[in-house]
């Protein structure tokens, strides 16, 4: 959403792909409760959209909200209403998953943790930046955990040791966590992980103790939708190589060329 017409022609475009009943779970889940009666709904999550999907500041959301005649509020009614809309928003994301018919279910009773991280940039040209690490658990989408660091500075990276971790946890995260120091973590704490390769992060080993040869393996790997996978060992210094396997599926052609978009950004 562009930060010119986040308020204008883009909306109409923007709620075709709310939730159906948007509307109902914000007079449900109370988010509602103490606004005006001459207010709406829909004026209302225009505004909080201005600050969550724009990336706007509080004090720059309501200035353009009073000029988009949104709304006329102060940053720390913003920030009142926001927390009020805690469980709406929560609620319209569990219900794009229901109408998508994607159910949210797990096969077991382990925990299982999403992890990552972003970067947010303080109000005004001169604003620090600041590093959010966060995990949510699935099915229930609810965060579990978050942490803010700067982002420059040793330990303050993407990194898995910023979290707390309980044995038989599931832990699911991205490329940037891919980090040797990082899965023996995790595998001290006795529980498990499932990370996105990156090949420039982490030395992989063969079960003979030599460099497991990642090009030569994936060679073969040439129809869409082909699978293969072999075990490993992940090495870090001073400490005993730990097993590990290594999943792949090929793209096709169309996945390749997203990806690659994806990956300027």
């Amino acid at each position: 959403m562009e930060g010119d017409n986040a308020a204008g022609e883009d909306w109409d475009l923007l709620v075709s792909f709310f939730p159906a009943k948007w509307k109902q779970l914000a007079r449900s889940s109370d988010a509602l409760k103490g606004l005006r009666q001459d207010k709406s709904a829909e004026g209302y999550l225009r505004v909080l959209l201005l600050h969550l999907g724009c990336g706007f500041s509080m004090r720059e959301t309501v200035a353009r909200a009073k000029a988009a005649q949104l709304a006329q509020l102060s940053d720390v009614a913003l920030l009142k209403r926001l927390r009020k809309s805690k469980e709406w928003l929560y609620q319209l994301c569990c219900s794009l998953f229901a109408e998508r018919g994607i159910k949210a279910q797990i096969a077991s009773d382990q925990v299982l943790r999403l992890v990552d991280s972003t970067v947010v940039k303080e109000p005004g040209k001169t604003g620090s930046l600041w590093r959010i690490h966060y995990s949510f658990q699935w099915p229930t989408m609810a965060c579990d955990y978050f942490k803010i660091t700067p982002i420059e500075g040793i330990g303050n990276g993407e990194s898995l040791q910023h979290y707390p971790i309980k044995p038989t946890e599931y832990l699911l995260a991205d490329r940037g966590y891919c980090q040797a120091s990082g899965v023996h973590f995790v595998a001290e704490k006795r529980a498990y992980l499932t990370v996105r390769l990156n090949p420039n992060g982490i030395r992989l080993q063969s079960g003979s103790g030599r460099a497991f040869g990642l090009l030569k393996h994936l060679a073969p790997i040439k129809k869409p939708g082909q699978i293969s996978c072999w075990d490993v060992l992940i090495a870090l210094a001073q400490h005993r190589p730990l097993p590990a396997r290594l999943c792949v599926v090929r793209k096709s052609q169309a996945a390749i060329a997203l990806a690659r978009i994806f990956h300027r950004f």
